[in-house]
């Protein structure tokens, strides 16, 4: 510090030291105002009708009557007065011991009858949805036990029908067989048809050459009987 002032020029040297008279000034006014505290709300104890008054004093004018048990809200504090908001928006002091960050009695035991009738109403509302939720789980119970029963019938009828299948498939297997023993006969017989169509081809042409050859031979010995006929008279 001392080594600042001495490098301060002589004209700057009062402003120095107004601005330092500022500093002290206000760190003063700030350490001599009432604390203010953050905004909260409070109730007045049960006691006989608080007046509000304009300031902190019992001097000063009555600006409303509060009610025990009223509910207000807590602007700053200066000593053992409060400076309070109503909830009509009225600005008032009041003498700090008759407020309490507790609520009066009689609005605790409003507070827990609503609680208790809402806890009840949640009870019985409880009591409901266990009761659907009982009926939700018979009737999921028997839907369940329906389709274990059809399934039961689905799989007797899977197995049937896969049976049925396999004898299907044995059948056709079966029928192929017996389509390739038909075709096999089949093939047998044409040839059969056919070795008989060449043998009776045969027996005809047998037949036919035999018929033939009895004719040759009864023309043949026509012919040599009638050239003996004719010779003998001219041995005669």
């Amino acid at each position: 510090m001392a080594i600042s002032l001495m490098k301060m020029n002589l004209k700057t040297l009062p402003g120095y030291f107004m601005g330092l008279y500022l500093v002290i000034v206000s760190s003063f006014i700030f350490l001599c105002i009432p604390s203010t505290v953050q905004a909260e709300y409070l109730y007045v104890i049960p006691t006989a009708e608080i007046a509000l008054r304009s300031g902190k004093g019992t001097e000063y004018r009555v600006v409303a009557v509060i009610v025990n048990g009223s509910r207000v809200q807590l602007l700053k504090e200066d000593g053992d007065w409060s400076m309070i908001r109503t909830s009509d928006n009225k600005e008032g002091w009041m003498p700090k011991r008759y407020l309490s960050a507790s609520p009066p009695l009689k609005d605790v035991v409003a507070s827990l009858q609503s609680e208790r009738d809402r806890l009840k109403k949640q009870i019985t509302d409880l009591r409901k949805q266990l009761n659907d939720v009982s009926e939700a789980r018979n009737q999921h119970e028997q839907d369940l036990k329906a389709c274990i029963l059809d399934r039961d019938k689905f799989r007797k009828s899977y197995d049937s029908l896969k049976e049925d299948a396999a004898n299907v498939l044995n059948f056709k297997n079966a029928l192929s067989e017996t389509a390739g023993e038909l075709r096999e006969l089949k093939h047998k017989y044409n040839i059969a048809e056919q070795e008989n169509e060449h043998l009776r081809n045969n027996s005809r042409i047998k037949w036919f050459l035999a018929g033939g050859g009895l004719l040759l031979a009864g023309w043949i010995i026509g012919l040599i009987t009638t050239r003996g006929r004719k010779r003998r008279p001219t041995l005669l």
